[in-house]
Parts: C-alpha cells; sequence; structure tokens
C-alpha cells in the first residue's frame, strides 16, 4: 500500500456531528435498528418499523457536505387504519433547559405546513401525529426532559400533562461504548458521539473503524468509513498515515489509497480556496462590506453579553474576550440560543471555548 505522510491534517466541516449523525441515520436500516434496541417509549412501541420512511427534503453524500433541513421521518402505527405518523429526528451533545420550546416551534411549523398545502392530511381528513424523537449522547444525563407543564404556571390542582406534547428521549449517556447494541455502523456513529462528548475521540478512532470488519463486504461500508474519515480529520488532529492504517484493516488496499488519496486532494482545494478567501478579505479591510460586517458581528456579541448580563448579573472578562473572537454570525446565534437555556456561566463558557 502507498506510504502516506505522517502529517497532522484537518478539514474544514461546518457542524461535523450534525453532518455525520444526519448522513448515519439517514438509512433506513440504520434508524429502524436505533430504534429498536433504544426506543423503549410506549410511543416508540406503537410504530410498524416496517413502514419507516425517510422524508427529509435534503440528502448527505459521505463527503459530508452541509445542508439545511430537519431529519424527519414516516411511518405507519402497528394498529393500521388512516393513523400516520411524522417525526423529526434531533441530536443533543449538551442538556438544554427549554428544550420543549424549540421542539413545540418545529412541530407547529409541521402543522401550518399541513394546513397551508394539505400534505400529509390523512384520508379521513386528519393531520398525522407528530413528535420530535431526541438522541442525547453527553457527558451528564439527562434525567428530565422538562415538558411545558413544567415550565408554565398552572393553577393549584390543573393536572401539568394538559400542555404535554410529544417529546422522547433516548439517553445514550449512561451506557458505556462495550454494551452498545444494534447494527455495527450504528454502534460506531453511537460510540463515536460519546467519545467525542467525553474528549476520547482520537484514542478511540481503531475501535470505532473496527466495527465495520463485520460487514466489510456491505457496499454501504465504504462510504460509511469515508464519512467517517472526514468526521475525524474535522474534530480531531490525526495523521493521514493513522487513518489509512486503521482503515486498511477493513479496506483493500486499492479502496483504502483511494479514500486517502481522494481526501488529500480535497484538503488541497480547500487551501486553495482558504488562500482566495483571504486575499479577498484582505481587499476588503477599508471596504463598505467589511464595516457592515463588523458591525452586524459586533451587535450579535452586545444581545449576548445582555442576555448573560440579565441572566446572571456578572460576565467574566474571560467570556467577554472570548466572545470577540467570534466572526461567525451563525455560530453567534446558536451561542444566543444557548445564552438563554444555559443553567451556569461555567456551561455557556464551556460550549463557548469548544
Amino acid at each position: 500500500m502507498r506510504v502516506f505522510p505522517k502529517v497532522t491534517v484537518r478539514i474544514e466541516l461546518a457542524h461535523p456531528h450534525d453532518l455525520i449523525v444526519r448522513y448515519f441515520l439517514m438509512d433506513i436500516e440504520l434508524f429502524t435498528s436505533l430504534l429498536e434496541h433504544y426506543g423503549d417509549q410506549g410511543i416508540i412501541r406503537l410504530i410498524d418499523f416496517g413502514s419507516l420512511r425517510c422524508e427529509s427534503p435534503t440528502t448527505i453524500d459521505d463527503h459530508l457536505q452541509e445542508v439545511i433541513g430537519d431529519l424527519r421521518f414516516s411511518a405507519k402505527f402497528k394498529a393500521g387504519g388512516y393513523s400516520k405518523v411524522f417525526f423529526f429526528f434531533e441530536h443533543q451533545s449538551k442538556k438544554v433547559k427549554r428544550f420543549c420550546i424549540r421542539c413545540l416551534r418545529k412541530l407547529l411549523e409541521f402543522y401550518e405546513e399541513c394546513e397551508t398545502t394539505l400534505k400529509n392530511v390523512t384520508r379521513n381528513g386528519k393531520y398525522p401525529y407528530a413528535f420530535v424523537l431526541v438522541l442525547y449522547h453527553g457527558k451528564i444525563p439527562w434525567n428530565q426532559l422538562l415538558q411545558m407543564g413544567d415550565l408554565v404556571s398552572l393553577p393549584p390542582g390543573a393536572n401539568r400533562h394538559y400542555l404535554s406534547f410529544p417529546v422522547v428521549l433516548i439517553d445514550l449517556s449512561r451506557i458505556p461504548h462495550e454494551k452498545l447494541e444494534g447494527h455495527p455502523a450504528l454502534v460506531a456513529l453511537l460510540d463515536m458521539l460519546q467519545s467525542a462528548s467525553l474528549g476520547k475521540l482520537p484514542e478511540s478512532f481503531d475501535r470505532i473503524v473496527g466495527y465495520f470488519e463485520e460487514v466489510k463486504t456491505d457496499p454501504r461500508t465504504y462510504g460509511w468509513l469515508n464519512s467517517i474519515t472526514r468526521y475525524f480529520l474535522a474534530v480531531t488532529k490525526t495523521s493521514t498515515e493513522v487513518v489509512a492504517r486503521a482503515i486498511s484493516k477493513v479496506l483493500d488496499k486499492q479502496e483504502t489509497e483511494k479514500m486517502i488519496t481522494s481526501t488529500m486532494e480535497e484538503l488541497f482545494v480547500q487551501g486553495e480556496k482558504e488562500g482566495e478567501k483571504r486575499g479577498e478579505i484582505r481587499g476588503e479591510i477599508r471596504g463598505e462590506k467589511r464595516g457592515e460586517k463588523r458591525g452586524e458581528i459586533k451587535g450579535r456579541i452586545l444581545v449576548i453579553l445582555k442576555i448573560l448580563n440579565k441572566r446572571f448579573k456578572k460576565v467574566p472578562n474571560s467570556i467577554v474576550k472570548s466572545l470577540n473572537s467570534y466572526t461567525d454570525p451563525i455560530a453567534l446565534d446558536s451561542l444566543a440560543e444557548l445564552a438563554l437555556d444555559c443553567e451556569t456561566l461555567t456551561e455557556f463558557e464551556c460550549e463557548l471555548v469548544h
């Protein structure tokens, strides 16, 4: 096999964790395996897994190209009839206090879509049943997923379940990697997510790739390993030699060389584009666009600081300094949401540094 350089490389991927989860779980066999082994909630047991369909409007290839859109699925209930169920998939590495608000917004958008287009309305004129499925793999177990009844003030004696809507939580934080179950590719994904949350991703690479030895003849395995390679090179400091050595235990020599060479070519193209981008930025330093962007970024940072000051009274200089280093408006929008949901400044600062 060709000898690859012992160099540490980094692939630029926006939202790599979301992309790798979406790529794997758009596969119906893997998603069904997730539900069968970890979906022990009442509503999951009512679903006919054989009728599962991925209804996501977007697709992701094994290069993990960035997309925007919900990962949603449809199915029928085992009881049959006109009943149909839609569910939206979310994955979380951090606990969010008011997560149910985000879920409610998603469900309302879905029902508004049904109302305006009559799409997905069943033959008896009713809307399908819809809920949000959350896969959580953070460091600390998510002991209680707050529902609307926990957040809204109700009169004495009122049943808080009046305000409930379905949000199903699959909490993997309690399961060690030795006890993960399901399709080998699913186990690899879950182990990878857990290792990332625990900061143990580099030393877990060989073990995670090893799961695919059981399915090395599956035509999907090359794509799975290709996506994992890009994910690892995006979120860790890993050399191409380490990646090639691990993958060669599953793929043959030709496939391994093809994958690593393709990755190196991608890095070269990224480097050229980054150089062009830097040149454009230097050329606009004194331009109006540069000034507008700075003003937009500064405005977002001020909003986040106002939220934190209102909730926690005093914000440490370390947080102010870190916020001022951000230049990505999308990242700052996510931080603004975190500022509303985090329980402590320490939790906010940990995510900020990450």
